[in-house]
């Protein structure tokens, strides 16, 4: 890969974009664009099409997980550089926080397979929730211009208590199928 510029595609909509900007041009092996989270699949297609062996995303669990979704069994390898709220991914894998660490990262040689999951035709790579959690999380988002993060946290905590409610789920595991009732799946 030495010498191959990588497509980098930053979330333009993530908190971190102008950073990871600045931390990709610092090193010259990335070829930086910018892009709205509904056009990265697109794009992440295209690079694949071009040729691309490597192909960095910059945004949070979401926007891993739809460039994972594009490359699933294809002969590119996903880069990922932590720019979104939580970045469960990425602190799963180890990747440094620093960005110009995590560019470093990307940028080198080493690789590792995981495990892709799916959800009614959604791929994810470490977490997916359904039911109380998403709820949660939705609630909180709303509350939290008004309220900050962690008032909004702990308000939206109570309302889900306040209104839980179980919903039917089944998983399917290495072709066996069970099916569970519960109120969140994480």
């Amino acid at each position: 890969m030495t010498g191959v510029e990588i497509p980098a595609f930053v979330n333009a909509e993530a908190g971190t974009a102008n950073d990871a900007c600045e931390a990709l041009a610092r090193n010259r092996r990335f070829r930086v664009e910018r892009i709205p989270p509904n056009e990265l699949a697109a794009r992440v297609r295209r690079a694949l099409e071009s040729g691309a062996r490597r192909i960095l995303v910059a945004g949070g669990d979401g926007s891993i997980a739809t460039a994972a979704g594009v490359l699933r069994g294809k002969p590119c390898e996903l880069a990922i550089l932590p720019g979104g709220t939580l970045n469960h991914l990425a602190q799963h894998l180890g990747l440094p926080e620093d960005l110009d660490a995590a560019v470093r990262v990307a940028a080198g040689h080493g690789t590792r397979s995981i495990d892709v999951g799916e959800v009614n035709g959604r791929v994810f790579l470490n977490t997916s929730s359904v039911g109380a959690y998403v709820t949660y999380v939705r609630t909180r988002e709303r509350l939290e211009p008004r309220l900050g993060y962690w008032l909004a946290s702990a308000a939206a905590g109570l309302r889900i208590l306040a209104r839980l409610r179980s919903i039917r789920v089944t998983l399917e595991v290495n072709g066996t199928e069970r099916e569970h009732l519960t109120p969140l799946v994480g």
